[in-house]
């Protein structure tokens, strides 16, 4: 376990950081406050050994700092100190710490301290763990959700493409025939010269007759927009198939520029098929500058706000979406015209396994998750709903890469 070690005292840190190392911990220390936080801040240790008076930053105050900046993993916190008394205590548990020791260290007492620390953090290890699992299971809960409908969109144009390739191959025979004729015409006449001088008119009029029974005109007119539609349905198909690509990718997990708009569009093209029946979707997409986010779980968040939206929708109604430049950050909004949030529920919906829909119809993890999302960017997230008004989310995105500890 990597522990960092904070005292003014050079004996007494070395002491402890020879302990730690004895007992297998990976040791960082820092000879006061100022450069505990310093190293702190570059590779957070899980647990911090720190002593209370220190010139430039004192214990309470690096413990103060630690639990403020609200870092993803639990820091486990010792405070050690000469001072005596139940007030000192409470002040250190006050300032955040998890355990108070006093000086001169004991090492069987600091060992004993050392392993609640490590079963705490273990506890919280665990419970992260299944908040991933949970999240992860929301994930794929939602993505299965959408397999229907993404292999709905995918077979409609792969539908068409195999009906035009058959009514092509009839063609090609079709054709293929009237090739025959018109080669069997020209052998004939070459390979005997003498029936040139004959009446032609009935070869001539057998091709003419097969063209008429065939209909060459309409073949030659039609081939060309069955050989288009089969280009727009593939094209199609690919689309599809890299919008849910883009939006999938479950193992890349880096923070790079991303294109909003873009990833609205690919998101919407991914759950066309659970809007397309109950709204129109109308898009006022402004110009904005590329963010620096995670785009698929921006993308995360889009999907869990478009696919609400629709089932909100009881009959037919609209979706509106609306992005915007603030500047120092961008704005999404997803207006709905569906039956809307009572005020009871409007201020759970973002809480964990909150849900109003059927029982099997939703875990209650979607919003939550869309929250969570949104709040590790470093941005904001807010509903504004009425029953019988529709839903609105309006969310915005820091542009520059300010956001928290994942």
């Amino acid at each position: 376990m990597r522990v960092l070690v904070a005292d003014d005292d050079d004996i007494g840190r070395m002491v402890i950081t020879r302990l730690l190392n004895k007992w297998g911990h990976e040791t960082v220390p820092a000879k006061d406050g100022e450069e505990a936080w310093e190293l702190f801040q570059k590779n957070p240790a899980r647990i911090v050994i720190t002593d209370w008076s220190m010139p430039k930053l004192s214990g309470l105050e690096l413990c103060d700092r630690i639990r403020s900046n609200k870092f993803s993993r639990y820091v486990y916190i010792i405070i050690l100190t000469s001072r005596e008394g139940k007030e000192n205590t409470v002040e250190a548990l006050g300032a955040g710490a998890d355990d108070f020791m006093s000086k001169p260290i004991d090492s069987a007492e600091l060992n004993a301290r050392l392993r609640v620390g490590l079963r705490i953090i273990q506890l919280e290890e665990d419970q992260q763990q299944a908040r991933i699992h949970l999240l992860q299971s929301e994930k794929m809960a939602s993505v299965g959700q959408l397999a229907a409908g993404v292999a709905h969109e995918i077979n409609n144009p792969t539908g068409f493409v195999s009906s035009n390739l058959k009514t092509l191959g009839d063609y090609f025979d079709d054709l293929a025939g009237l090739v025959k004729k018109y080669k069997d015409f020209c052998i004939k006449i070459h390979d005997d010269s003498s029936c040139i001088t004959l009446p032609l008119n009935d070869e001539l009029n057998g091709i003419l007759e097969y063209e008429q029974r065939i209909d060459l005109d309409y073949i030659l007119e039609d081939t060309n927009d069955l050989i288009q539609d089969c280009r727009d349905g593939t094209e199609r198909i690919k689309k599809i198939v890299n919008d849910l690509k883009d939006f999938a990718h479950p193992d890349e997990d880096e923070v790079k520029p991303a294109n909003i708009n873009q990833g609205l569009e690919s998101t919407l093209n991914v759950v066309w098929n659970e809007i397309k029946y109950k709204a129109e979707v109308v898009k006022d997409l402004g110009d904005l500058p590329l963010v620096d986010c995670y785009p698929h779980r921006i993308n995360q968040v889009f999907m869990n706000i478009l696919v609400n939206a629709a089932q909100a929708i009881e009959d037919k109604g609209e979706i509106h979406i609306q992005t915007r430049d603030l500047g120092q950050e961008v704005e999404i909004k997803i207006r709905d015209t569906g039956k809307g949030i009572s005020e009871e529920h409007l201020a759970k919906i973002y809480d964990p396994f909150f849900t109003t829909k059927e029982v099997g119809k939703g875990t209650g993890l979607g919003l939550n998750m869309a929250y969570n999302i949104i709040n590790t960017h470093g941005g904001s997230i807010k509903c504004e709903s009425a029953i019988g008004r529709g839903t609105t989310f309006i969310i915005r995105i820091p542009i520059a890469r300010t956001r928290k500890e994942k």
